[in-house]
């Protein structure tokens, strides 16, 4: 039996088929294939942008909140003031002023020698020399808060491609806020400007923006980030030392001229200044101006700076008297001083628009004047014509404050705010007598971005 059932096992293998089967790959659909791979590319580019533009738009706020900038230290220049009076105490020596004295005159013995052993030099080339040499390094050591800035622009017309032009004048290094540099500049060639290029006294440049423009004066400050200048030009520049121009008398005196005096970055220039009184005809200022003996360009620019390298004017050759052949001017800085602070700490300044000056004492006794601002002129659609003030009148106070002189007038104006609404009291001539008038003005901007 067992032998049986193998012979049939055998047999049912001989019988059994084999099938063998074939897989064939699947052939590649090149289209299809070629249209998932242009889609995939497409998706991954338009995510990619996405990306970008926000990691773009809020690469700034996660900047600032995670390393907020500090803010701008606050530009303050220090006021000049008057010799105080002696007191009554102050009239009466003591001991060690006593000592003092008896000093003071060895020293004026002293200085008697002195004078006599110079007397009897005789001075040659060489002591000329040295003179002019120190002064030299006077105005090398100022020239380090001085800058060229170059306000370029593109035009285009029919007949030529697309070039650049540029125009220069120099700026003055006035505050450093920690952050930013602060450069004052007149405002006239950068008004066109595409982009304004600051180049400082070691030949490297950088980029600035208009901070404030002073309408009046057409002076501005610019803003240079800090960040973007190496270590070694900030060590190179200094912001500049602010003098006097009005402290006693400066007529006389020597003056030196840096910039661009003569139209040419970098050039020098020595002289004296030969008046410092005049003021200048500008609405709502005190401003003076300093004429030297200093031959110069109509398109110079710059400073004028003292023997201690203070300075002491910005020049300003638009201001130059008609008398004056080419000579060297500027706007005395210790009335710029103020509005300095304002430019440099971005405040607005209010805008009256009236030229004036001070009624002179003798004038008020003699004629019956009454004291105040004198109005010479008011300018044209300014509040101040709005508001009714003419030729003649005679401010005397401003929302209760009385004004005595065109100065303290002025000095309220620098403490309101544009869109302030005052109140104005006149004195307005009349047939035999001056009469009183409340007028209201409301106050406009001096100063834009």
């Amino acid at each position: 039996m067992p032998l049986n059932q193998d012979d049939n096992k055998k047999d049912n293998l001989a019988n059994t088929t084999f099938i063998s089967e074939k897989i064939k790959q699947r052939p590649i659909n090149r289209k299809k294939l070629l249209r998932r791979t242009v889609i995939t590319i497409s998706l991954a580019v338009i995510f990619g942008g996405v990306a970008c533009f926000t990691f773009l738009l809020l690469q700034p706020v996660f900047s600032d909140r995670l390393y907020p900038e500090k803010e701008p230290a606050t530009v303050s220049f220090p006021a000049e003031s008057a010799s105080d009076e002696l007191t009554p105490e102050e009239m009466f020596a003591d001991d060690n002023e006593i000592a003092a004295s008896e000093a003071m005159s060895l020293e004026a013995t002293q200085k008697t020698q002195i004078d006599q052993a110079i007397a009897s030099y005789t001075f040659g080339s060489g002591d000329y020399n040295n003179m002019l040499s120190s002064l030299k390094a006077v105005a090398t050591e100022g020239s380090r808060s001085i800058v060229k800035i170059t306000a370029i622009s593109s035009d285009t017309n029919w007949f030529s491609p697309s070039f650049e032009s540029s125009s220069a004048v120099s700026g003055l290094i006035v505050a450093d806020t920690g952050s930013n540099l602060l450069i004052l500049t007149f405002y006239d060639k950068l008004k066109e400007a595409e982009s304004i290029g600051v180049t400082f006294c070691d030949n490297t440049r950088s980029e600035a923006q208009v901070n404030l423009v002073d309408t009046i004066t057409d002076l501005c400050i610019l803003t240079i980030k800090k960040n973007t200048l190496s270590a070694e030009t900030r060590e190179k520049i200094h912001v500049a030392s602010l003098g006097s121009s009005n402290s006693n008398s400066i007529a006389g005196l020597p003056v030196i001229a840096i910039g661009s005096p003569v139209g040419v970055q970098g050039s020098i220039a020595y002289g004296i200044v030969t008046s410092e009184k005049t003021t200048l005809d500008l609405p709502d200022s005190t401003y003076k101006l300093l004429t030297t003996d200093i031959y110069g360009s109509k398109s110079g620019s710059g400073v004028l700076i003292n023997l201690s390298g203070q300075v002491v004017g910005i020049i300003d050759m638009d201001k130059e008297p008609e008398d004056l052949s080419n000579n060297i001017c500027a706007i005395g800085i210790t009335e710029l001083k103020v509005l300095m602070e304002d430019l440099s700490n971005s405040e607005k300044r209010a805008y009256l628009g009236v030229h004036g000056t001070t009624v002179p004492q003798e004038i008020q006794a003699l004629q019956n004047v009454p004291s105040g601002a004198y109005i010479t002129m008011t300018e044209l659609s300014s509040p101040a014509m709005k508001a009714g003030i003419q030729s003649g009148d005679i401010i005397t106070a401003i929302d209760d404050v009385d004004i005595t002189s065109y100065e303290q007038l002025i000095n309220k104006l620098a403490q309101l705010s544009p869109d302030d609404v005052i109140s104005i009291t006149v004195m307005r001539q009349a047939v035999s007598d001056y009469i009183e008038m409340n007028l209201e003005a409301t106050l406009t901007e001096s100063t834009h971005d």
